[in-house]
């Protein structure tokens, strides 16, 4: 006998509050992934050696319990909404048309302060093998890659505070899975400073370096999951065709001849976008990411026999205002709100 991990499912719903359980299969948007899974991780408690014992192990207790896991999945729009906006905070939505024509667009921002939304969690393990439900999910960390002959791929990181585990007759029947179209990289655009990037590959992360050892005594679980400083970076790997981006970096300024102390903020944007329409309408799904001031961190130049040089630029996002966000991320789907 064998378990098909192929037939396993992952729904997400956003609580309304902490420690309620909202049903995914409910109103909530289930996603195909590629691999990963929370289903627990704990130690088993040995003691050290004690002068008198005999030389073997004699008793051992198993320690508190952590749900986390690590997902990877093709990034597409529906199910993307809404761990994006576990990983940032918070969106507005609005929508034109009804049905099968519906373009519901949404506007997704990082929230000030560590209140990131809660998330139900309902993950079916293979082919019967475990079903879980989890209350009080948070996304730790979101990544989103693509290469120019490669899909838009993503992953992210999820912890919750409680799990279950229920008989796979509870498994939401017939989920609500996002089978929307996927993006490719010739569909895919890097630009910073108003100028499009010659880019082969890119990247950006998003870590809320969220604290997941917050054990207490009396208790088995995590007390809490707290968000702590976040961290935006973008990756562009790339063939220059002249030397500004990496004087901007070194030097502070693309025009400068020599190192100041200084650096340049310009703006950053990926757009993302699938060959296919939304409905019968003439709009496409995408995803549009802006970031009003990043800097390049410095980087060196590495020539090497007859290859051709190639530059893998690391983009830090900055917020020096507190009245402008650090990035919006915009999605357009055919969903009116974010599940």
């Amino acid at each position: 006998m064998g378990f098909s991990s192929q037939s396993g499912s992952l729904g997400f719903r956003t609580q309304s509050v902490k420690g309620t359980y909202s049903n995914p299969g409910s109103g909530g948007i289930f996603m195909r992934t590629k691999s990963g899974a929370m289903g627990g991780a704990r130690d088993l408690l040995i003691p050290d050696a004690e002068i008198g014992s005999g030389r073997d192990v004699a008793d051992a207790y198993l320690g508190p319990i952590k749900f986390e896991g690590q997902y990877e999945f093709y990034a597409r729009l529906d199910s993307l909404a809404t761990v994006l906006k576990g990983a940032l905070g918070q969106a507005s939505s609005t929508s034109t048309g009804s049905g099968d024509s519906l373009v519901g667009t949404h506007v997704i921002t990082p929230i000030d302060g560590a209140n990131l939304p809660w998330i139900s969690v309902e993950e079916n393990i293979a082919d019967g093998y475990e079903h879980f439900r989890y209350t009080d999910a948070r996304v730790g960390s979101f990544h989103l890659e693509a290469e120019s002959n490669g899909y838009l791929m993503g992953n992210c990181q999820l912890v919750a505070l409680s799990q279950i585990a229920v008989p796979g007759a509870s498994a939401t029947a017939n989920p609500s899975v996002d089978t929307g179209p996927m993006i490719v990289g010739s569909n895919i655009t890097v630009s910073f400073g108003g100028v499009q990037l010659p880019g082969k590959s890119f990247s950006i992360d998003v870590n809320n370096n969220q604290e997941t050892d917050d054990f207490r005594l009396g208790s088995l679980f995590l007390g809490d999951t707290t968000p702590k400083r976040r961290e935006v970076t973008a990756q562009v790997a790339m063939r220059p065709d002249d030397s500004a981006m990496w004087r901007q970096a070194m030097y502070g300024t693309p025009n400068a001849t020599s190192a100041g102390g200084q650096v340049t903020k310009d703006d950053f944007e990926i757009v993302c976008e699938t060959y296919e329409f939304i409905g019968n309408t003439a709009t496409v799904y995408s995803l549009t990411i802006t970031a009003p001031q990043v800097i390049l961190k410095p980087f060196e130049v590495t020539p090497s026999g007859d290859d051709v040089l190639q530059h893998d630029v690391e983009i830090q996002f900055l917020r020096p205002s507190v009245a402008q966000p650090l990035l919006t991320a915009t999605i357009v789907n055919h969903l009116s709100s974010v599940k």
